[in-house]
């Protein structure tokens, strides 16, 4: 589902004390150790996960934003795991970029209360299921609101318990490792870049102001720009001379890259 082609209304809700900040990327791959090589060749330095429930990930790291490089390698044994059952919606486009070697699935907004947002966003007549997950054994839980309707890029929102500061802290510290370059955001190409821009402005209360193709969520903007794929199609990168490259379906680029990048 796209978004709405024209957006006239010009009032951007603020969402209170919500604070929406870029918090990761799912980068869906066919296979998470050749991703990871590949990222860390590029100069994003990746590490992988062992395998959970059917799933395995790894990430590009760099404090508490990360780009998830996420892959199957169970199929039966995920999907009917908790994290299988609350990716069915997602399932077959994750399956479809597998299938082309790869691919940006969707991103997630870290807020200060996912119930508080699932609540705002119903509100404004948006589906949202809201789930929470708590690992056996792990000291950390998470709740993430999830839209049923949007665009196919749409965001997901989640909150850590502990917060995702003590998190990286004390349980992710060791995995830092963000190498000569940042993530300034990311770029999602759709067939209407002002609207589009307009739709997530207004979801997240953060309207685009110094270019109207560009919301400045904190942490990593987000750009649009006009093209066919209505998905995210890149990383927007600054410091140390950033590489222009595709890794597994996901291009990566100077945020300087792009026309009327709206830096801040």
């Amino acid at each position: 589902m796209r978004a709405q082609s024209a957006i006239e209304s010009t009032e951007f809700e603020q969402p209170g004390d919500e604070q929406p900040e870029f918090d990761h990327l799912v980068h869906c791959v066919p296979d998470v150790e050749a991703t990871v090589r590949r990222y860390t060749e590029a100069g994003l330095p990746a590490h992988a996960n062992p395998e959970y429930l059917g799933y395995r990930n790894g990430a590009w790291r760099l404090d508490t934003r990360y780009i998830e490089l996420s892959s199957i390698v169970n199929r039966l044994v995920f999907l009917d795991s908790p994290y299988g059952k609350a990716m069915r919606s997602w399932q077959p486009r994750a399956d479809e970029l597998v299938a082309r070697g790869g691919g940006a699935l969707t991103f997630c907004v870290h807020v200060t209360d996912a119930g508080d947002t699932a609540e705002r966003l119903r509100a404004r007549g948006h589906g949202v299921e809201l789930l929470t997950f708590a690992r056996e054994g792990s000291p950390v839980s998470f709740r993430e609101a999830l839209l049923t309707d949007g665009p196919p890029w749409a965001p997901f929102f989640v909150t850590y318990e502990p917060d995702r500061q003590t998190i990286l802290a004390k349980y992710s510290a060791g995995r830092v490792n963000r190498g000569p370059h940042d993530l300034a955001g990311i770029l999602v190409e759709t067939p209407d870049p002002r609207a589009s821009a307009a739709w997530l402005g207004e979801l997240l209360g953060i309207p685009p102001v110094a270019s109207p193709t560009v919301v400045p969520l904190p942490l990593g903007q987000v750009h649009f720009t006009e093209g066919p794929a209505d998905a995210i199609t890149a990383l927007l990168l600054s410091g140390g001379g950033p590489p222009t490259t595709v890794i597994d379906g996901l291009a990566v680029r100077p945020v300087e890259s792009v026309a009327g990048s709206g830096r801040t």
